[in-house]
């Protein structure tokens, strides 16, 4: 029971019913933080402090639907990451990497945009997943030394919020661009070469994350990298590679592998971490629905980018999201569309704020855990 109402009981008499009820205060959780690692699509702003004023998040239109500004999201407004917190009750997560203005009273976020599950070099950001797990772990051990040299501080998670906090891990979509980018593979080849790897990374995470304490452990998956104008644009395809809604087949087929990787990786850690529950999330059938069944949802654009340049995708790997640049010779701007609310995708690679928010209250309905596990009958989930 939530410490607030522990001592609110509701007695009946006892020929009635003969037992105690507890009254729950409205916002009653059983999670007292949420610890989220990941990479873009979790990043509240790590990459901003990694690399200031460097960095298209920084910058208008992101932000521009729900903050009014940008607020170094990759997106118009609010990730899932955000909507999740909000539904649990509590505030936003500060950056880890933040160091002014936060408050890491509720958890912290470790995510970071580029950010990979296994260490490779000359990437997008330096920040892959075993920076992150190491980066918890000072955390960790700072806060404890804190409250134990001066008392519990309200700025910071409480000593058992590391036992009792919920642990997110999101990441892994960027190992994908890293194979076919930079090591210029095939899916096929990516599918041998790297996925089983990024699996076990993330599974090795895990088990860190468990021997510091975590026992509630959502892994998701990667959604469908092929419905995405990035993949559809930046990379060939033969005309025989589209399926129906207009995605490639050959680069979700190697998201579902690896896909149904992590699911094998995370089914074997339940027999090996006691007392845990680790979680696999299949974020990735809820993305595809949008895209399949857009008008379900209120989506009138699936493949196609709310920011950016022109085109059938409208975007340009040249020229993203709020970048002024020249293609074929035209001084040209990427600029956001009229109606972001009505689009899945934001600027390419990210979803809308619409979008997140619907993948978020799917994902708390429960329907998309493996094992079933029900968040709701633990927290009064708050609307979003």
């Amino acid at each position: 029971m939530d410490r607030c109402c522990s001592s609110r009981l509701l007695f009946l008499h006892a020929s009635l019913i003969g037992v105690l009820l507890p009254i729950l205060c409205y916002g009653h959780c059983n999670f007292p933080a949420i610890f989220n690692f990941g990479d873009s699509s979790s990043d509240t702003g790590a990459i901003h402090f990694i690399f200031p004023n460097n960095e298209l998040a920084e910058n208008s239109p992101y932000g521009r639907t729900y903050f009014g500004k940008p607020v170094n999201r990759y997106c118009d407004g609010r990730l899932s990451i955000d909507f999740f917190a909000t539904a649990l009750g509590m505030p936003f997560l500060s950056p880890y990497l933040q160091s002014v203005d936060s408050s890491f009273g509720h958890g912290a976020n470790f995510a970071a945009a580029g950010a990979t599950a296994v260490s490779v070099d000359s990437f997008i950001a330096p920040i892959d997943l075993t920076v992150q797990i190491n980066q918890f772990k000072v955390f960790k051990q700072q806060v404890l030394n804190t409250i134990k040299k001066h008392g519990a501080q309200s700025y910071l998670p409480s000593a058992d919020a590391f036992d009792k906090g919920i642990y997110i891990l999101e990441i892994g979509g960027n190992d994908f661009s890293y194979g076919y980018k930079n090591l210029k593979q095939s899916p096929g080849q990516v599918k041998q070469s790297i996925l089983p790897k990024v699996a076990k990374s993330v599974a090795a995470a895990v088990k860190e994350l468990y021997n510091e304490g975590a026992r509630t452990i959502l892994v998701k998956d990667v959604g469908p990298q092929g419905c995405q104008p990035f993949w559809l644009t930046y990379f060939g395809h033969s005309s025989n590679d589209f399926d129906s809604h207009g995605c490639s087949i050959s680069y979700n087929d190697a998201v579902r592998y690896y896909n149904g990787l992590l699911k094998g990786q995370v089914g074997s850690l339940r027999g090996q971490l006691k007392g845990a529950n680790v979680i696999y999330v299949n974020t990735y059938d809820i993305l595809y629905d949008f895209i399949a069944n857009p008008s379900r949802y209120g989506f009138k654009q699936t493949t196609r980018a709310c920011c950016g340049v022109g085109g059938k995708y409208n975007y340009d790997y040249a020229v993203q999201c709020g970048i002024s640049g020249t293609i074929a010779g035209h001084p040209v701007k990427a600029v956001s569309c009229a109606y972001p609310e009505t689009y899945v995708n934001w600027d390419g690679v990210h979803w809308t704020d619409r979008a997140n928010r619907i993948l978020t209250k799917q994902i708390l309905g429960g329907k998309y855990f493996e094992p079933a596990f029900s968040i709701a009958s633990q927290c009064d989930i708050h609307s979003i």
